[in-house]
Parts: C-alpha cells; structure tokens; sequence
C-alpha cells in the first residue's frame, strides 16, 4: 500500500512540477499562445517516443539479456561437460558397436561452419543410438552419478537454464536414471527386463549427450576461440 501511494505521490508531484513550469514561463515571457503551441507540440510527439522506447530500445535491451542468458547457459554446459558429461559420453562410446562411425565423423576443429554442424547432426539422427543392454555396467553409471548427484541438483535449480530446454532436459534425464538406479539393492543382478528398460533411458542419454556436446563445441567455435583446443584435446569421440 505504502509504495503504491508513493507512486501516486510521485506522479502528483511530477504534475504540479510541471504546472509550476508553466506557470513561470508565463509569468517570464506573458506568451500563451507561445506555451500552447509547444504543449501541442509535445502531446503529439509523446506517441512516437512511446514507440521508441518500449518497441526499439525494449528490444534491444531484451536482446542483450537474452544473449548473456546464454552465455551463462553454455558456460554451466561447459561445465557440465568438465564435471561429468564428457566421461559419461566417452564410456557410451566405447560401448557403441559402431563408434567408428562416429569417431569418423565427429570430430570437429577450428574450420568447422554451420554446415558442417549441420551434417553431422543429420548423420547422427539417422544412425540412432543403441547401446545394448549387455554391454552397460549399471554399477558403475550409478557410482559416476552418486558422487555427483549434489551437482547435479544445483544444476537443474540454476535459473540461466531456462535458455537451454534441451539441456534441461539432459539433466532431468541424467537425474531420472540416477533415480531409477537407486531403488535396485543389486546392479550386478538385475533381471532382462529390467536392464532393458535402464538401457532405453541410458540410450537416451546418449542421445542427448551427444547433440549437446555438439552444440556446445559449435559455440565454442564461433565465440570463444581461445578454448577450441581444449575442446578438440578433450573429444569423447576419439
């Protein structure tokens, strides 16, 4: 209530400001005509700059924000990546039978353009992901994941995500089978059924992992040079 009439003192005072304003001019100058015509004047230009500072510099301050937003989301997914994605993408890959495909083609350096990008995840949507339930060490993901389930919460929680669904939605899935691994008393033992079920959340995963960390070294690439070589030094790919 208080800064509502605040507001409303606030408004008031500018009004009586301004009558004030007036007033003076009048009493200098004793021209009404001259303080009519400006005040006409005024009223009609206050459209325009209406326009101009909720559509054109709106925007661009939005457009700032929006681009710090996600900077920030590409360097809590850089990392990520440093943390735990890179590992757990570099044991999926060891896993796929058919990692040479991929270790071929995702490799990218310095001299890679959109278009490159753009092959790539053509090619990668295409082949698919299919670890098998057979190759995977469920206790050894659920270990990974436990000593970083802190982390993991922290990120979820970090407001700078709303930039980035797809990677929310990376970590929401990470979390799940982390969930879904610990109610199990026995990894080692875990029925056929049940390591397929694990197995098509951790396939998913791959998924995800893999778009993402693309995604992550085409920023990397176009906006921060400087740490291409780490990138290329740290690919789970090779």
């Amino acid at each position: 209530m208080k800064s509502k009439l605040s507001f409303k003192r606030l408004i008031l005072l500018m009004i009586i400001i301004s009558l004030c304003t007036y007033a003076l001019h009048y009493a200098i100058f004793r021209d009404a005509h001259h303080i009519f015509i400006f005040f006409v004047h005024d009223i009609a230009f206050l459209p325009l700059e209406v326009i101009l500072v909720s559509l054109v510099f709106e925007r661009l301050i939005e457009r700032a924000e929006k681009g710090s937003a996600m900077q920030k989301s590409h360097m809590i997914e850089s990392v990520f990546f440093s943390e735990s994605g890179s590992d757990m993408l570099r044991y999926l890959v060891s896993l796929d039978r058919r990692r040479d495909e991929l270790q071929s083609r995702i490799c990218p350096d310095e001299s890679w353009r959109e278009a490159d990008f753009a092959s790539v995840r053509q090619f990668t949507a295409s082949r698919g992901f299919d670890v098998r339930a057979e190759d995977i060490d469920f206790y050894a993901l659920h270990y990974h994941l436990s000593t970083r389930h802190s982390y993991f919460l922290k990120v979820i929680e970090n407001p700078a995500l709303m930039e980035k669904d797809r990677f929310t939605d990376l970590i929401l899935e990470i979390y799940h089978l982390w969930e879904e691994l610990n109610v199990y008393d026995n990894l080692y033992e875990l029925s056929t059924i049940d390591r397929a079920a694990l197995a098509v959340t951790v396939n998913s995963i791959y998924r995800l992992l893999t778009e993402e960390w693309l995604d992550n070294a085409e920023y990397l690439i176009c906006n921060q040079k400087y740490r291409v070589g780490s990138m290329m030094r740290s690919n789970p790919f090779i």
